[in-house]
């Protein structure tokens, strides 16, 4: 998507400041994207030192979906996620309905249009699974530990 962004051609041609809206539209798209990235790579380290303190890991090991972090991580974590996620979508459904209305009918338009739509649906729905099998996960580890204690 990016290699179709970075060779679709924007001026000389008719409705040249639509198209760089689009551009646009995606380059703030990547930039919260890479903003979302620093904020899960933050609480990736976070997570992997609390278990290095723990003595449960080594510094290469690779954190999974044990629930021990610093509490209060994924409450700014998921939104910015879903945030995203919409703007990924809202943007993909601009390109898509500027290319069906007629407006810039190239097939650069309707492909990255698809493929951020796609791709929203489906970081979305993994979002959602990802979040399930946290909390899940983390039920059964308060259950094993009650049984302990009892």
């Amino acid at each position: 998507m990016a290699l179709i962004s970075i060779t679709w051609e924007i001026e000389g041609q008719p409705n040249c400041a639509q198209k760089q809206r689009a551009v646009e539209l995606f380059l703030q798209w990547a930039m919260m994207q890479g903003v979302v990235m620093l904020l899960q790579n933050r609480y990736q380290r976070q997570r992997l030192y609390t278990r290095i303190a723990l003595g449960k890991a080594n510094r290469m090991d690779v954190v999974w979906g044990e629930a021990s972090g610093v509490d209060g991580q994924l409450w700014i974590l998921c939104p910015v996620l879903f945030l995203m996620q919409g703007f990924e979508a809202y943007v993909g459904l601009l390109l898509l309905k500027s290319a069906f209305a007629g407006v810039v009918s190239k097939w650069q338009v309707i492909c990255c249009g698809i493929l951020l739509v796609v791709m929203a649906i489906g970081n979305f729905v993994n979002t959602i699974q990802s979040l399930v099998t946290k909390s899940r996960f983390k039920a059964k580890m308060k259950r094993t530990q009650n049984k302990v204690l009892d």
